[in-house]
């Protein structure tokens, strides 16, 4: 489905803010000559766009490679597993195959790169992790429309509790997943726009698909199976009829506000402000740009924040406060005991505490000058590294982890590395047999996961 001329009209480039006009599959740039694709018709507006859609690409690219390689090792393990198992290993084989065709069908339109080698992108995103992958609330899909009646119901009137009859006349979700609560909140409210967003290509493109009225197939694999029917359970995603009357979607970074400032009287952040990777008063400066003055904003879900820092992990309490520093009052916090992922194929799930408020936005908060957190360096990729005593550092850290394996070469032991590792870098050579010895085992353990 192509965008409204009245969704477009609220969109900005998220670098500049400046508005942006629509020329044949791209929307572009007032100002600074950015460019933002139109990906099935939704608006791609992640910051950078050719950038993160190169890092999405290669994201699929290793999700097919993994799923390649988990298949034909579950099919060498058929071939020489008992009878009994054998039925379980070669329907969960066929399974993986499957899905990875019904995925990669599904994220086709963002498959702009390729990685030459699974251990070269192994090694690479471990040592940068990004904050999502292709499969993150990958169950999410199977719960937003396949089996979470009960939890879909309780989402909704969750949010329809805070409003207390207010309707609003533009609603954003950000974070919608799949958006299965922005289609019911919409369907509820009847705004006469709805915008549902997030940065998950996988979430987004299963919703323009169900939106669009086309049927499609996923293998779910219960991380729980409650017997040998539910390994792998071929879920059928039923399109709906019609596309759902004012909904739009789009691509965007909670961080990076696509919109015009003010642009919406309600957003609805589901389970959002734990998981996102910001500091919470860093967050809410941003969520301030979306809303006017008397505008509101209704949160549900955990507070359990994904910070390595404690610091962050803030109490409800905590965030009345840091609300009311970023210009939101906040209403009554209402906590409510609620079923995650209730999957009828899983032996178990989580009953989550969950924390629900409406606030109003009582003053406009200033947006951040530049909120990107990645230098310029790795934006514009012919500029320098700067010599930091961080890659330094690490350099350092793991080229002994490099050295050591390539000593592997079929004839010389541990002993042997460990003496040479211990006259090179005058270790007592006991410890340093004991720290060879480690580093092997682990590389072993870690390829053997039977072991």
């Amino acid at each position: 489905m192509q965008p409204s001329e009245d969704f477009l009209a609220l969109l900005r480039c998220p670098v500049t803010a400046s508005k942006l006009t629509h020329s044949g599959s791209e929307l572009r740039s007032a100002e600074g000559g950015h460019s933002y694709p139109l990906i099935n018709g939704i608006p791609w507006l992640l910051p950078h766009a050719r950038n993160s859609l190169l890092d999405w690409g290669a994201k699929l690219n290793h999700f097919r490679q993994v799923l390649r390689a988990e298949a034909d090792s579950l099919t060498r393990e058929a071939q020489r597993g008992t009878p009994v198992s054998q039925t379980r290993l070669k329907r969960m084989a066929e399974a993986k195959q499957a899905f990875l065709d019904e995925v990669s069908s599904l994220v086709a339109p963002i498959a702009t790169a390729r990685v030459a080698e699974k251990s070269l992108y192994d090694a690479l995103r471990d040592r940068a992790p990004s904050t999502q992958n292709l499969l993150s609330y990958e169950a999410n899909l199977y719960r937003d429309w396949i089996w979470g009646d009960e939890e879909n119901q309780q989402n909704c009137d969750l949010v329809m509790s805070q409003l207390g009859g207010d309707r609003p006349d533009r609603m954003l979700v950000l974070g919608a997943g799949s958006a299965r609560l922005a289609h019911d909140l919409n369907t509820a409210l009847a705004p006469a726009l709805t915008v549902a967003t997030d940065i998950n290509p996988l979430l987004l493109l299963a919703a323009d698909r169900v939106f669009s009225g086309e049927d499609f197939s996923l293998f779910e694999f219960p991380a729980q199976p409650r017997s040998q029917d539910h390994l792998a359970v071929e879920q059928v995603f039923r399109g709906l009829p019609a596309w759902p009357q004012n909904l739009q979607l789009a691509f965007t970074d909670v961080a990076r506000p696509a919109f015009a400032h003010g642009a919406f009287d309600l957003v609805v952040t589901p389970w959002l402000i734990d998981i996102q990777p910001h500091e919470l008063s860093r967050f809410l400066t941003d969520l301030n740009q979306y809303l006017p003055v008397g505008g509101t904003w209704v949160n549900f879900g955990s507070l359990v924040f994904n910070q390595r820092r404690d610091a962050f992990c803030y109490t409800v309490e905590e965030v009345r406060g840091i609300a009311s520093d970023c210009g939101f009052t906040l209403g009554e916090a209402v906590e409510t005991e609620m079923p995650y992922l209730k999957s009828p194929h899983n032996a178990g799930y989580r009953m989550e505490r969950v924390w629900c408020w409406r606030a109003q936005k009582t003053a406009d908060v200033s947006a951040r000058e530049d909120a990107q957190v990645l230098p310029g360096w790795a934006l514009d990729t012919e500029k320098p590294i700067p010599a930091v005593r961080y890659f330094q550092d690490f350099a350092r850290q793991h080229r002994v982890h490099s050295e050591l394996a390539a000593e592997v070469d079929g004839k010389t032991s541990i002993q042997a590395i460990a003496g040479r590792l211990a006259r090179q870098n005058k270790l007592d050579r006991a410890e340093a047999l004991e720290l060879v010895r480690n580093f092997f085992i682990e590389i072993y353990r870690q390829n053997n996961p039977g072991a």
